[in-house]
């Protein structure tokens, strides 16, 4: 923990971020409170508060966060094959960060333009990476939707070891075999 005042200047809304991100990374939860986040950071609660209206709007920040760091994973996937084991690493690999990402609802995405430019990002990225070339705008968006589906509804039963796969590569393996890759 960081003493307090140790925090002099700099970008805070971002440490915060980075704080958060380890705090969930840790214990695969965002359990933590405001105050206890200012304290490992070493500054006022109160401090936080310039910069975060509340602790959902932190939890946006992580998630936005997030969803860049899962486009970058993305975007350099040569293939459906490849996209869909990136994306099924990173949801296992960083649980709680995962949920604080499939946390956040569709209302407050389009409120929040950070966070609606990374979900953008992805949703980029899932249609070069899964749908068919030239295909129209509706059947990408159902091509994206039922693959995306799919994963995220398997990452949940093989996060809650309700699937008999040994390993989380077998799963991915699964994962792909039921996309039809």
């Amino acid at each position: 923990m960081a003493p307090r005042g140790a925090y002099h200047h700099g970008d805070l809304a971002a440490a915060a971020v980075d704080e958060a991100l380890r705090l969930i990374d840790a214990d695969a939860s965002a359990s933590f409170s405001l105050r206890a986040l200012a304290e490992r950071l070493g500054v006022a609660h109160r401090a936080l508060y310039n910069h975060f209206a509340d602790r959902e709007a932190l939890l946006a920040g992580v998630a936005a966060r997030g969803f860049d760091m899962l486009a970058d994973a993305l975007v350099i996937a040569p293939d459906a094959p490849s996209f869909l084991a990136a994306y099924v690493r990173f949801a296992l690999a960083r649980p709680g960060l995962y949920d604080v990402m499939m946390a956040r609802r569709h209302t407050a995405i389009n409120g929040d333009p950070g966070l609606r430019a990374a979900v953008d990002r992805v949703i980029g990225a899932a249609v070069k990476g899964l749908a068919t070339p030239g295909a129209d705008d509706e059947t990408q968006r159902r091509e994206v939707m039922r693959i995306w589906m799919i994963a995220h509804g398997g990452i949940g039963l093989q996060r809650a070891r309700m699937l008999r796969l040994r390993s989380d590569a077998e799963f991915a393996e699964e994962i792909l075999r039921i996309a039809g890759f």
